[in-house]
């Protein structure tokens, strides 16, 4: 089973999240890392189940928080481009995916 490799941008991404989770209330912030690690285990057991979104990328929605997993199929891992907040701009998303 390939092992999913969080990209600087997708740990950035968590760890803010986790941050302002933790900020609104304390506690929160370590559901937020134990959701994202649930996905993360998801697309670990089924890489090829989540739909493409942009080729070659595939999206999976987090249970309970409102965030998208981006990430890649790859040869030897599954690289996880981004961790976003569902409502935000799709289009700061779609220039992450496409490169500068």
């Amino acid at each position: 089973m390939k092992k999913s490799v969080l990209s600087p941008c997708a740990l950035c991404d968590a760890d803010d999240a986790r941050r302002w989770y933790e900020n609104c209330e304390p506690g929160l912030g370590s559901e937020f890392v134990r959701a994202l690690e649930e996905c993360l285990s998801r697309i670990e057991a089924s890489p090829e189940m989540h739909r493409v979104v942009l080729a070659p990328y595939r999206k999976v929605l987090m249970r309970r928080f409102p965030f998208q997993v981006i990430y890649e199929i790859r040869e030897d891992s599954l690289w996880i481009l981004a961790v976003y907040h569902a409502k935000r701009d799709s289009a700061l998303l779609r220039k992450r995916m496409t490169g500068p």
